[in-house]
C-alpha cells in the first residue's frame, strides 16, 4: 500500500502540480460511495466525471469548497 499524505494546500508553492496519475492511483481501493473527478485539460477545457447525479456532485463540491476554505469537515 502507498503512504497517503493529507493535502495541505498552504504548503504547496504557487504553480506546483501533483502528478494526476499518481493522485488517481492513490485514490484506488478506498471504497468510495460517491466520487467526483474535476480536471482541466491542457487546452483549458474542463473534464468532469463521477459516480453520482448532478445534485449529489454539486453538494460534494460545496462540501469540498467549505473544507478548503475553512479547514473544517
Amino acid at each position: 500500500m502507498s503512504n497517503i499524505v493529507k493535502l495541505e494546500p498552504v504548503e504547496v508553492g504557487e504553480g506546483f502540480r501533483f502528478d494526476p496519475d499518481e493522485l488517481l492511483e492513490a485514490a484506488k481501493g478506498h471504497g468510495f460511495s460517491t466520487l467526483a473527478i474535476i480536471g482541466e485539460l491542457p487546452d483549458g477545457s474542463s473534464w468532469i466525471s463521477g459516480t453520482a447525479n448532478a445534485g449529489e456532485t454539486i453538494i460534494m463540491m460545496e462540501r469540498a469548497k467549505h473544507h478548503l476554505i475553512f479547514g473544517e469537515e
